[in-house]
């Protein structure tokens, strides 16, 4: 395990903008780095941006997402220029997941850079959700963690309270995120083999979910009545306030309204009963067609049904930690096979009000959180 370990942290309050503008300028060296160094980037994004095709995308992708999400465009604005990048790079990176995943030719092994897996436990004394956030090996190297108050233009209503761990240059809500309302979110990405581009980019959607009081509110922002989603994904669901059920919610992109399914982890007394849930970057209750060959997906599922049932911090920890299988692993590294890597680990105690992060793998003898905060005290 190595000895030096960082992931720095920004405390900011202000208008979306102003809230943009502070995370672009605190980060404006990690942003820009990862821009000029993904090989995401300037192998897929940049190309095709500079087609023909990428323009039709990239406009009518802004359109719907000023009517539908005027806010985060600002946001992004703010983001901009508080880096110093021209817009259009920093909205590239907020559509790419619809760009390489479905639009250019992409190999199946770089699809799934942006995967993750998580791990629920639910009975009385264990409550824990634990998650993989799987992704391009640079987002390690530049992520941040952010900690905002977004507030109206007069600067006296809240609008938002959240804390979250951000990929370079992108909105918030794409990894583990949290609330001031105890509601804690993590997304894992899933694979639809179309998109919906006349609905809001996905990144878009998982902006506007973190901000949910409820369950209840939860699904009516996943829905997102008359815009709908243009791609996949799932959502994972504690509410630190109400912690008897957890949820894993999958959504599908449709115009409208979103495709959604939620299933509830409910708690389970009886200890001679399995209490533990799966999900990682496939579908598994909608039925939507997905890409082909989701190879690292089907392999970490696979390992996962092989592991005896966790019930134990110490459990999810080791299958978090799992390298068993050597080409597709759970916790990921960098390689032939697989081109993804764990940038961190979040373990979501809810008995003790308490989210750790781990930037290394956590099975490792003597492993220790990074940090961590209290949920409901930040």
């Amino acid at each position: 395990m190595s000895m030096s370990q960082t992931l720095p942290f920004l405390y900011a309050t202000g208008t979306y903008y102003e809230v943009g503008f502070s995370i672009g300028s605190t980060f404006a060296e990690r942003i820009n780095r990862f821009w000029n160094e993904s090989e995401g980037v300037s192998k897929y994004d940049i190309p095709f941006h500079e087609t023909s095709r990428g323009q039709e995308y990239f406009n009518a992708a802004l359109k719907v997402c000023e009517m539908n999400f005027p806010q985060y465009i600002q946001e992004i604005k703010g983001m901009a220029d508080g880096a110093k990048m021209p817009f259009d790079h920093l909205f590239m990176l907020n559509i790419s997941k619809e760009v390489q995943n479905v639009l250019v030719k992409v190999p199946s092994v770089t699809k799934e850079k942006t995967g993750c897996s998580d791990v629920f436990l639910n009975r009385p004394t264990v409550k824990i959700l634990g998650h993989n956030e799987d992704c391009d090996p640079k987002i390690k190297k530049y992520g941040y963690m952010v900690s905002v108050r977004i507030l109206d233009e007069q600067g006296v209503r809240e609008l938002e309270s959240f804390t979250s761990y951000c990929y370079p240059g992108v909105l918030p809500g794409t990894a583990v995120s949290f609330n001031r309302y105890g509601m804690v979110f993590t997304i894992d990405g899933l694979y639809t083999d179309y998109i919906i581009e006349t609905a809001p980019p996905r990144q878009f959607l998982n902006r506007s979910i973190i901000k949910a009081h409820s369950l209840d509110e939860l699904i009516e922002l996943i829905k997102n009545p008359g815009f709908g989603v243009a791609y996949g994904f799932a959502v994972n669901v504690v509410d630190i306030t109400n912690p008897t059920d957890f949820w894993s919610i999958e959504v599908g992109p449709q115009a409208n309204v979103s495709l959604f399914h939620v299933h509830t982890i409910a708690e389970e007394k009886d200890s001679s009963k399995p209490c533990h849930y799966y999900h990682i970057n496939q579908y598994k209750h909608l039925n939507i067609q997905e890409t082909a060959e989701l190879k690292s997906s089907k392999f970490r599922t696979k390992r996962t049904e092989e592991l005896p049932p966790p019930n134990s911090l110490h459990d999810v920890l080791c299958v978090l930690g799992d390298q068993e299988n050597m080409e597709y692993p759970i916790y990921r590294t960098k390689r032939s096979t697989d081109k993804s890597a764990t940038a961190l680990t979040a373990i979501v105690d809810v008995n003790k009000n308490r989210i750790d992060f781990y930037t290394e793998n956590p099975s490792r003898e003597k492993a220790v959180p990074l940090f961590h905060l209290n949920i409901l005290d930040v």
